[in-house]
């Protein structure tokens, strides 16, 4: 409402006085019959603050008139049309993104920039590890954040990560995350009265995907509507599985639905299906998939891989084919009857052959304990960890008993001398290990940290107690440890350095490139898409110097004849800049495992990634590079939210010493285009410059003067302008109408979902209402939702019908011609 008469009208930039204190109009958001002005301070005492209003219960006064003209030096007219190009932000394009604490790269900015300018509500951001996709879901939650003031968006994420995501959400784009655990939610609980749902409150919530599962958790998100569901580690949530179920149902009810992975296929066409259908409702276009490696972006340093051989022991040597013999007779009789379990136990057997002769002497034991039935009944391993019944991800780097009791042969007898005889081989092995011996060499010649990976825990704690010896300062991270275990680990290796000693359970998720280049493989795991998991630690964004890898081979073993290949055809791909994750991830530990136990080769297919059907718009790649040097050159000016040029027209002169017979007139006008009556979705400043006679006004009177007068025939300049901007006009109209039909279609789908089931029949109990209350709840939840959805989708249907408004909001006389 004009504050003085009352009228609907665009306040944004206008001067307004209010509470005693002078402030420039931000933001304006109608609702019926009052209005929320967002305010930016201009006076001297309150410059800068911001501070959001209620008309009519405040009574704002403007202060200048449309008309108004500001002479300044020209430093100070430079400055203001600076800081009002900064304010201009086309359709669809990013606020939140202009903030020092992150390097922008362009292609981070494209799945923003599908959602908020093509209306593109599903998202799988799939790049390959290191390559920010935290940084591209954080600018999609922060501009959501920074556009409604009631945003409320949902994290998911697995447990162990939820602190990294809260540090990083917070540290690059100042959100505070709400972490949503059972704690919270208890105290929230308490806190609130009984028909406020917890997860109702404006926010950025925080979860796990194992807590967001509970039934009584995941009954209380389903009556909410989210504006955006981000999903991390998306391929964890497996098909048919109460994970998949619970993302699912909170997914389908949001309005946007942001999935992240760097392993989006794993050779399971239906797993894929799973993970790509996630959020989807009926009607509801394919999920669109940006999948870019770091050779295709050429972001960071090139990685060197080193395959260093290692010769076996004879003892070792005597070991592997003791086992490859076993193995070869239980593969045979599993084939006959069709056992797969017997193929498990093989698998893990020759796994932790390769991993030490340690841990195949621990298996081989407890396997033969297993099959000769001494094992007590439902007496877990001490090495075995407990269930995960506190919510946590189960740590995936301890051998398992159950497959481990597979029997493999018919004959009792006959395989349990061959265990004995395994068993007797791995002891004399384990003695002395090569690549123990191999490893102590190569870090004595390393004066950087360095990061040791394998894949057992059993096989972590026997190095670490050998590599203790040598003094060298030392951090352990496996799955065994607590999540504020493993982060106390993360801070020590970071602050100090030294050498960590690592399982898979610590290759996901964790930043360790601040101090480490340098990353070992002790074994190579059977699922070729972990190495990058691993490397990918150390190997991405932020990382200035070449990262090393390093994989110790054992020769004349499957390692070395399948695995390795794999490894040496994976650097080959990242030197010729053709990418490897999408490769690495249709290579899955089930191929891998039929080629080491029936000495098959690996099908060609599985070397053929399979492109993705779902592509981003072709214009995404060029509109990136556009709005991240207009993001960049807003954090270079330090510009700030509300650093908006006043409804005065600027007006300045350079060039008036200078004695010309003719001078330019230079006119900066603010295009907007948006809904009659609605927010405006474009803006742009457009520089206009014509020829006038006589010389530049000498003193600010004269420039007042001439501008004044200029002003007087400036219309038919303006219409001149206005019909240059048509096709520009007739663009952004087409765009925005394609984005409007699509989010409001996801609107109304929304909207229609929460409200089933809300007037169903009800059996109160006898001498208990505390059923007719949690449906009275959710029937007032209904209703705010329908009105709330409502108010959308009317606003998304003005964009069909676009107006532009022109300003003339500069004004620069200087001499001869218009300046370029």
């Amino acid at each position: 409402m004009d504050p003085e008469n009352g009228e609907a009208r665009d306040l944004r930039g206008e001067s307004i006085a209010v509470r005693g204190e002078t402030w420039t109009v931000d933001r304006q958001v109608r609702y019926g019959d009052c209005e929320l002005l967002g305010l930016i301070g201009a006076g001297r005492s309150n410059y800068g603050s911001s501070r959001t209003i209620l008309t009519p219960f405040d009574r704002p006064r403007r202060l200048d008139s449309p008309a108004a003209v500001h002479v300044l030096r020209p430093r100070r007219w430079l400055h203001e049309l600076q800081r009002a190009a900064l304010r201009a932000t086309p359709f669809g394009g990013m606020s939140a993104g202009a903030t020092g604490s992150i390097n922008l790269l362009s292609y981070q900015l494209e799945p923003a920039l599908a959602l908020f300018r093509h209306g593109i509500t599903r998202l799988l951001i799939a790049d390959g590890v290191g390559l920010g996709k935290t940084i591209q879901a954080g600018l999609i939650l922060s501009e959501i954040a920074s556009r409604d003031d009631e945003a409320r968006g949902l994290v998911v994420v697995p447990a162990g990560l939820r602190r990294q995501w809260s540090s990083e959400l917070a540290r690059h784009f100042g959100l505070d995350a709400i972490v949503a655990d059972a704690a919270w939610l208890a105290r929230t609980a308490r806190e609130l009265p009984p028909e406020v749902n917890p997860w109702g409150l404006p926010g950025i919530y925080l979860t796990s995907v194992d807590f967001l599962k509970q039934p009584e958790v995941l009954r209380t998100l389903e009556d909410l509507a989210w504006d955006v569901v981000a999903v991390d580690e998306a391929h964890a949530v497996g098909f048919g599985t109460a994970r998949r179920t619970a993302v699912h149902a909170v997914a389908v009810r949001s309005r946007a639905v942001v999935l992240l992975t760097a392993t989006p296929h794993g050779g399971d066409a239906a797993q894929f299906d799973t993970l790509c259908g996630l959020g989807r409702r009926d009607g509801d276009p394919p999920v669109t998939i940006f999948c870019r490696s770091r050779g295709e972006l050429n972001e960071l340093p090139s990685r060197r891989t080193a395959i260093l051989r290692v010769t076996p022991t004879p003892s070792e040597q005597r070991m592997h084919r003791l086992l490859d013999r076993y193995a070869a007779c239980v593969c045979r009789e599993a084939a006959a009857r069709r056992d797969a379990g017997a193929r498990l136990a093989i698998m893990v057997l020759r796994k932790r052959a390769l991993s030490s002769a340690a841990s195949l002497l621990v298996s081989v034991a407890r396997r033969a304990e297993l099959l000769a039935g001494r094992a007590a009944e439902g007496a877990g391993d001490p090495r075995q960890l407990a269930l995960p019944l506190d919510g946590e991800d189960p740590p995936p780097d301890a051998q398992p008993d159950a497959v481990l009791a597979a029997p493999g042969l018919a004959d009792p007898d006959r395989e349990g001398r061959f265990l004995a005889q395994i068993g007797e081989a791995a002891q004399q092995a384990a003695a002395a290990e090569s690549k123990v011996a191999f490893l102590l060499r190569l870090l004595a010649r390393m004066t950087e940290p360095a990061i040791v990976f394998t894949e057992y825990r059993d096989t972590l704690a026997r190095l670490a107690s050998i590599l203790a010896r040598t003094g060298r300062p030392m951090v352990l991270m496996h799955g065994g440890l607590s999540l504020a275990d493993r982060a106390a680990a993360q801070r020590a290796f970071n602050a100090g350095g030294g050498l960590l000693l690592a399982t898979d359970a610590a290759a996901e998720g964790l930043n360790l490139h601040a101090c480490c280049r340098t990353i070992v493989h002790y074994e190579l795991p059977w699922n070729p898409a972990r190495l990058e998991q691993r490397a990918g630690r150390v190997d991405r964004i932020g990382q200035a110097r070449r990262v090393h890898e390093m994989a110790l081979v054992a020769d004349d073993t499957a390692e070395r004849l399948v695995l390795a290949a794999l490894v040496r055809r994976a650097a080959n791909a990242r030197r010729a800049r053709l990418g490897q994750g999408s490769t690495f991830t249709l290579i899955t530990e089930s191929l891998v495992a039929g080629a080491i136990l029936d000495g098959t080769a690996l099908p060609e297919e599985a070397f053929r990634p399979s492109s993705p059907a779902n592509a981003p718009p072709a214009e995404l790649t060029a509109e990136a590079k556009v709005e991240v040097r207009r993001l960049t050159c807003r954090v270079w000016l330090k510009a700030e939210r509300g650093a908006a040029l006043p409804k005065a027209i600027a007006v300045s002169a350079v060039g008036r010493r200078r004695s010309t017979r003719s001078s330019a007139i230079t006119c900066i006008y603010r295009a907007r285009i948006g809904a009659a009556g609605a927010s405006v979705l474009h803006e742009e400043l457009i520089a206009v410059g014509v020829r006038r006679a006589g010389r530049v006004p000498p003193t600010a009177r004269r420039a007042r003067a001439d501008a004044r007068s200029f002003l007087a025939s400036e219309p038919a300049l303006r219409s001149a302008v206005r019909d240059w901007l048509e096709p520009r006009l007739r663009a952004v109209s087409e765009l925005a109408g394609r984005a409007a039909s699509t989010l409001e279609a996801r609107e109304v789908a929304t909207a229609s979902l929460l409200n089933q089931g809300v007037a169903g029949p009800l059996q109160p109990a006898l001498f208990d209402d505390r059923a007719i209350r949690a449906r009275t709840a959710r029937q007032l939840r209904a209703q705010v939702t329908t009105g709330e959805s409502e108010r959308r989708v009317a606003a998304l249907g003005g964009r069909r019908a676009l107006v532009p408004r022109l300003d003339l909001v500069a004004i620069l006389f200087s001499p001869g011609g218009p300046p370029p």
